[in-house]
């Protein structure tokens, strides 16, 4: 078959936090731009139930794992849009003091990106009256303990809490990148390769001419003379270890921070109804200092009973009363890391990231800080997803809980914020890309995803990803016009 080129002055690969910002302030500097995009194009407005959404705008049905004790899922996009149109639109500015542990620009330098990042996707405080019965729980347990539950902050328009943020917002509310900085640059006059798929990089030398790969229609290179990879902390380092390119620092897909999350259920006496309203609009930092976020979660019946802990006739029973159950999420900073292996056995890529037991002692002491915030909400008992005490019955069973001998293993837990995997720094010898995000091994080869940040966010990542990337983004345009 015949393979087809096309020639262009940038190729950003990925549409997603980073790549759809960079190809929208490319496009729109006058710069020639091909965006590439694995995934589909989806418009999600009436689009309802859970399956659809895992199988279509979810990278292998949402089944990508990090292989360790425990194994943790990680979910990641694949769409237009990237993991933009399947996360729970959260928006955080990161912290000040891991800004500063980067040792390149000054969050004060920073600030005014993630300021017009904020404005062009429309960033808003949550509406109270979308939180649903499960903020109202999770508000009366943190009252009764003098415990300040905050509203999140969102990339939506008209939200009207129908609680299938992860799945493809069925009312079309929230702004992820193909509602904003994808129109922009295809009115800048950018192209979109939608359901093609990047294998090769083109290689001239010490430099970079393109890349090539595979679509529908067969296979396609892109001749461009600036290359941008924002494929994802999983998938940029895959690609470069594949094509054995910036890696000679031999940090390519080392780094790795998932900011591993534990899901934790009340059993209620009243109708809670936690599948109404905005499945993550609420959040707790009072132990932040500690790497320790709470945020709000819920899922709809198959997914949430899943996941519940118990067989037989207990598991009927609790699905039996799923109207009565509340839910809220446990995060940590992780201090363990991981490594992204090229891909073996047909697998585009290998995750290992083991738990270590600080960090796991660390998830535990939020889950009992979890379950106090629930029994003083008026909960029956409390799942905590912890082999030795998957459940605990009432207050006085917080003592066993918070005695009871930890291992990683013993946690089962998901992630859904990879980042670090070509991580920026000063010295090629211990970083990827620089802090214009430009590959250090390669004159022209560009780095704008989640796996420049180095180490654990503490935070959702998805406003820092895309300030990163507009900074970049602007830097780079000003080459390319000189």
């Amino acid at each position: 078959m015949k393979t087809i080129t096309t020639c262009c002055k940038a190729a950003v690969i990925g549409t997603g936090a980073g790549g759809a910002v960079a190809g929208a302030i490319l496009a729109e500097a006058g710069v020639d731009t091909i965006l590439v995009e694995q995934g589909g194009i989806h418009d999600t407005t009436g689009r309802q139930g859970v399956l659809g959404g895992l199988a279509d705008m979810y990278a292998d049905s949402a089944m990508t794992v990090a292989i360790g004790r425990p194994i943790i899922p990680i979910p990641i996009g694949k769409a237009v849009g990237g993991s933009t149109i399947i996360n729970s639109s959260t928006c955080f500015r990161p912290p000040r003091d891991r800004v500063a542990e980067w040792g390149g620009p000054s969050y004060e330098e920073l600030e005014p990106f993630f300021a017009e990042i904020e404005e062009c996707i429309s960033v808003t405080t949550v509406d109270a009256e979308i939180l649903g019965g499960n903020g109202r729980i999770l508000k009366r347990g943190c009252d009764a303990l003098g415990i300040e539950l905050k509203p999140l902050r969102h990339n939506i328009r008209d939200c009207k809490g129908r609680g299938q943020c992860q799945y493809g917002c069925p009312e079309g509310a929230k702004q992820s990148m193909e509602k904003n900085f994808i129109p922009r640059a295809l009115n800048a006059g950018a192209q979109l390769f939608s359901g093609h798929r990047v294998d090769r990089m083109l290689m001239n030398g010490d430099r970079v001419s393109g890349v090539a790969g595979h679509s529908p229609e067969g296979r396609f290179e892109i001749r461009a003379d600036v290359v941008v990879l924002a494929m994802g902390a999983l998938q940029t380092p895959a690609f470069l270890l594949k094509n054995d390119v910036a890696n000679s620092s031999e940090h390519v897909g080392r780094g790795l921070h998932v900011h591993p999350a534990v899901r934790v259920l009340a059993e209620m006496d009243e109708i809670v109804d936690g599948f109404k309203g905005l499945p993550q609009g609420a959040y707790i930092d009072h132990w932040a200092d500690r790497g320790i976020m709470l945020e709000g979660i819920f899922t709809p019946p198959g997914l949430m009973i899943a996941g519940a802990p118990g067989a037989g006739h207990a598991l009927k029973n609790l699905a039996a009363d799923y109207r009565r159950l509340s839910g809220f999420g446990v995060m940590v900073a992780d201090t363990a890391s991981g490594r992204v292996l090229r891909g073996r056995f047909g697998l585009p890529f290998v995750v290992l990231y083991q738990t270590n037991r600080r960090d796991a002692e660390t998830m535990r002491f939020g889950i009992a800080r979890l379950a106090e915030i629930f029994f003083a909400a008026g909960a029956k008992r409390v799942f905590t997803n912890f082999l030795p005490m998957m459940s605990i019955e009432s207050p006085s069973d917080l003592r066993a809980f918070e005695s009871a001998p930890v291992k990683p293993s013993y946690l089962e837990m998901m992630a859904f914020h990879p980042l670090g995997t070509c991580r920026m720094g000063s010295l090629p010898a211990d970083s990827v890309v620089d802090f214009d995000l430009a590959a250090h091994d390669v004159p022209n080869l560009y780095i704008m995803d989640g796996s420049v940040v180095p180490g654990s966010l503490g935070v959702n990542p998805q406003i820092t990803i895309m300030g990163l990337a507009l900074r970049a983004a602007r830097r780079l345009a000003e080459r390319l016009q000189g």
